[in-house]
């Protein structure tokens, strides 16, 4: 009898402690979680209400614009001149690959356009409500990467304005250990960059158009200005990158035209696959598009253009190639620390800085939140995603990839590998499946009433496709990444043109999938759920207009006007 009283006080301690444990966690709960969030929604994830749609055409043309007009772009010629061509063939790739692109951009923004969601959201229609967490998550990664790789770059252009304040900081001597890939300065303007990012991070992204129209109008003046110092430093001279004799064969500059496609493309995909993050915010439809298509086509050659011009004329001159801005701010103080050099370098340096804000923030830290906003929605809001993304930047340390023989950063810069096929399948499942046709508010839905519930959360059909698109890519990145690994010829011309043939292997294989195993289409909403649009679109659409605020179960409002997304779905189904 003694040993049962001691059993069932051990039990009843026991039964006290997890009360407790589960108390404290109800309690971290209630700290972190977002009002009106579950498991598939918060206030970021929901389509956009009419009151977010800020965005106009002069967002999308600095959108585009800085994704030109940055620091990145203006040394990518460089990849270009790298395959044996001379500057024209690399211009003359720059314009044609910027036509692929704003036609990949405003495709793969239909969806934001039209229904308002953004990429992590249009995940759940093409992978399914679990299975989404596959696209999600390897675009996650890469906006960390990128992050930490751009904000070590705008670190670099920190360091112009602070070395045009001081001589002393100019010739500040390293005292870092040999075994830090990294110097004093460097490491004090990384700090002073990511300080300079913070607030941004914190702003809600429909604010943020004005920053990429700032940061591309002053990137553009600033290349200018250095393009025309340096003709002028050689004597008015623009040196020989453009029209240099090329010693490659007609086949051979084929296939180098199609690798520069190739790796120009690459160097677009991020953007190009959360564009609809953007698109969501647009006053209309068309005005996102009208903006796509000429930020990219006008603006897309000119700094490549600038910087291979620069870079030729200043090799004539030095001896060296120049392929970033930074650079040559910097050359001007070392040769010559007169208060008319340290006047540019500070102009041209903030010019620098604020275009990287602006490319990074928002097309890199930005996006990332609105990833993890995804992920973990009912903790993490884009704010929230943010900052952790700002936070990881420590971690990834970027300063290895520019200051090391690491080949992690080329393995990034090949990630269109993964990519491309990722935006085929989009492509093909809204305009070619679907017929541009989703039921939103199923999006919010985590079981089988959901049409995007598929096969337990998850849909195979384009894991499948996106696989069978993927693997004809890898040898040729894997020879890339480790030239000692012989692959055929063949491989390697895939891989050359695998913006063009991975699209189709991908979008191909997709449609043969859903053709064999036919997918659900259903019907769009036929009500204005969640404010999304005003009058006139609801008229245009047929739906009818909002009138109701949409929340999540277990949400202790008491307002009439409020329904809970189970409701939502059982009024869609009667």
């Amino acid at each position: 009898m003694r040993d049962v009283v001691v059993v069932d006080h051990h039990l009843a301690s026991v039964i006290e402690g997890n009360t407790r444990v589960m108390e404290f966690f109800r309690k971290v709960d209630r700290v972190l979680a977002l009002t009106g969030s579950s498991g598939l929604h918060n206030e970021d994830l929901v389509p956009v209400p009419v009151s977010r749609r800020l965005w106009g055409l002069t967002g999308y043309l600095g959108y585009w614009g800085i994704c030109s007009l940055c620091v990145t772009t203006w040394s990518t010629g460089s990849s270009l001149l790298s395959l044996g061509l001379n500057g024209a063939n690399a211009m003359g790739i720059v314009v044609l690959s910027h036509f692929f692109i704003s036609v990949a951009a405003i495709l793969n923004s239909g969806y934001g356009s039209e229904y308002h969601v953004g990429y992590s959201v249009f995940q759940r229609i093409i992978f399914g409500i679990r299975g989404s967490w596959f696209g999600i998550l390897l675009r996650a990664i890469l906006s960390v990467v990128w992050f930490a790789s751009q904000a070590w770059l705008g670190g670099l252009c920190v360091n112009v304005v602070l070395c045009s304040w001081s001589k002393s900081y100019l010739d500040w001597e390293n005292t870092l250990p040999a075994n830090v890939k990294m110097t004093s300065q460097e490491l004090c303007g990384f700090i002073v960059y990511l300080a300079l990012s913070f607030p941004f991070l914190i702003v809600r992204p429909e604010f943020l158009d004005y920053l990429l129209a700032i940061g591309s109008f002053a990137m553009f003046f600033v290349a200018m200005g250095i393009t025309i110092w340096a003709v002028q430093d050689n004597d008015g001279g623009y040196g020989t990158l453009m029209n240099a004799p090329m010693a490659l064969g007609s086949s051979q500059k084929a296939w180098a035209w199609l690798n520069g496609l190739s790796i120009w493309y690459s160097a677009m995909t991020s953007g190009i696959a959360n564009q609809s993050d953007f698109s969501r915010f647009n006053k209309t439809e068309f005005i996102s598009r009208l903006g796509i298509f000429l930020g990219c086509n006008l603006f897309g050659f000119i700094v490549p253009m600038l910087g291979i011009i620069s870079a030729s004329a200043l090799s004539e001159k030095y001896g060296v190639f120049y392929w970033m801005p930074n650079s040559i701010c910097m050359l001007w103080l070392q040769t010559n620390y007169s208060s008319k050099a340290r006047a540019a370098a500070f102009f041209s340096g903030v010019s620098l800085v604020t275009s990287q804000l602006a490319i990074n923030c928002i097309g890199n830290g930005i996006s990332g939140g609105m990833d993890l906003a995804a992920l973990f929605p009912r903790y993490i809001n884009i704010r929230r995603g943010a900052i952790i993304v700002f936070v990881l930047a420590w971690p990834t340390q970027p300063w290895l990839f520019y200051n090391s023989s690491s080949v992690f950063l080329q393995v990034m810069s090949s990630f269109s590998v993964f990519i491309t096929p990722l935006i085929a399948v989009f492509v093909t499942d809204y305009y070619v499946i679907r017929k541009r046709i989703a039921k939103i508010s199923d999006c919010y839905i985590s079981d089988s009433s959901s049409i995007y519930w598929f096969y337990h959360g998850v849909n195979f059909r384009s894991i499948v496709a996106f696989l069978i698109g993927v693997a004809p890519g890898l040898p040729g990145l894997i020879n890339t990444v480790t030239p000692t690994i012989h692959v055929n010829t063949g491989i390697k011309h895939f891989y050359y043109g695998s913006f063009v043939f991975q699209f189709v292997v991908a979008a191909v294989a997709y449609y043969i999938i859903n053709l064999v195993f036919k997918v659900e289409v259903g019907e769009r909403d036929t009500v204005d759920y969640y404010n999304t649009y005003n009058e006139e679109e609801c008229i245009k659409r047929n739906m009818e207009p909002y009138v109701a605020e949409i929340i999540n179960e277990g949400d202790n409002s008491t307002d009439s006007n409020v329904i809970s997304l189970s409701e939502l779905h059982v009024k869609q189904k009667s």
